[in-house]
């Protein structure tokens, strides 16, 4: 069976007055229907950006390469009648900010509706009635009197909520999250992580989840690819991510998150460093600057993308891998 949604060789550059900004860079991605996908890196690393791609959502002045199918539909070339309900019906997105993404001078109630009556036909009332119960589905406490709210009017988790509820609105087949726990407390990020595995399962939605934080998708995602630089380091299942690491930039994300059995006072390991300056065109790994295990080749060469031995999920682009992936390229060495 095809994937749901599936990127091939997916390339965006940004064309701005000091000259070209290489954002994404070969990307080949794919989502199964009901399959939760993690997309983890810096910031910076180009996550948000390649599913900005896929929204429609960059400006003019970025250049786009390689493809986007969703369904077996080019993406890039549905006519202007499906384009206009594809968007917010079968793909949705939840963006980082509740604050920015929510109109401050509308009220909840209006901003919920909207794009009810605008995809679907649906009267006034009806598309009344069903914001009211989108509202009772993310949780929300008196959803009656928050349909007459401002979104100023509501806390960081509630606006959270209603964003989630706006992307559910028209029973979409895939979900992006981009950072949809920034700025929310501990125990509220759990909530709506929560509350997102439970929507993703009663309605068998595919979901993308990005982030920064590797443990945020451990537990939560089947598949998970790690980007950096605007490139793709490792993707495989989440199983294989942790089991058996291979590329140098995912153990080094995993080293930096916090573990309930260490022992008191045991510090965590950073990432040495900073991201690339994404306007030089890389002549080789991204990463290579801030690794341990570079060499002169690592600065030179782009590594190809390859599979680890005895894996037909797993792929890592590396000189130098980590776990079997590397024990397999000393021997053959």
């Amino acid at each position: 069976m095809a994937p749901l949604l599936e990127l091939d060789d997916v390339s965006v550059t940004f064309n701005t007055p000091k000259g070209p900004v290489y954002a994404v860079n070969n990307v080949n991605l794919s989502v199964e229907r009901g399959q939760a996908l993690g997309i983890v890196g810096e910031s910076g690393s180009g996550k948000s950006v390649t599913m900005k791609t896929v929204m429609g959502l960059l400006p003019r002045t970025a250049t786009i390469g390689g493809s986007v199918t969703y369904d077996g539909l080019d993406v890039f070339d549905l006519p202007s009648d499906r384009r206009k309900h594809f968007y917010g019906v079968d793909v949705a997105m939840i963006f980082q900010n509740p604050m920015t993404s929510l109109n401050p001078v509308k009220r909840i109630s209006a901003q919920l509706t909207e794009g009810m009556k605008y995809h679907d036909g649906l009267s006034s009332s009806a598309a009344d009635d069903k914001a009211l119960e989108l509202l009772e589905l993310v949780r929300i406490p008196d959803p009656k009197k928050r349909m007459k709210q401002y979104p100023h009017e509501l806390s960081g988790g509630m606006r959270q909520r209603v964003v989630i509820a706006m992307a559910l609105a028209n029973d979409p087949s895939l979900l992006i999250a981009d950072e949809p726990t920034t700025a929310l407390d501990v125990t509220v990020q759990r909530d709506i992580l929560d509350l997102l595995d439970q929507l993703k399962a009663e309605r068998d939605m595919a979901m993308i989840l990005i982030t920064h934080d590797l443990g945020v998708v451990k537990d939560r995602t089947d598949e998970i690819a790690v980007m950096y630089g605007g490139r793709l380091m490792e993707a495989a299942t989440t199983g294989e991510v942790f089991a058996d690491t291979a590329h140098p930039y995912t153990e080094a994300l995993q080293r930096s998150i916090p573990d309930m059995t260490m022992e008191r006072g045991t510090r965590l390991t950073p990432i040495e460093g900073s991201p690339p300056d994404l306007s030089i065109k890389p002549t080789g790994c991204p990463f290579a600057p801030r690794c341990g295990y570079a060499t002169p080749e690592c600065s030179t060469a782009i590594p190809d993308r390859m599979p680890v031995p005895g894996s037909t999920t797993h792929v890592f682009a590396c000189h130098h891998p980590r776990g079997s992936a590397g024990a397999v390229q000393e021997v053959n060495a």
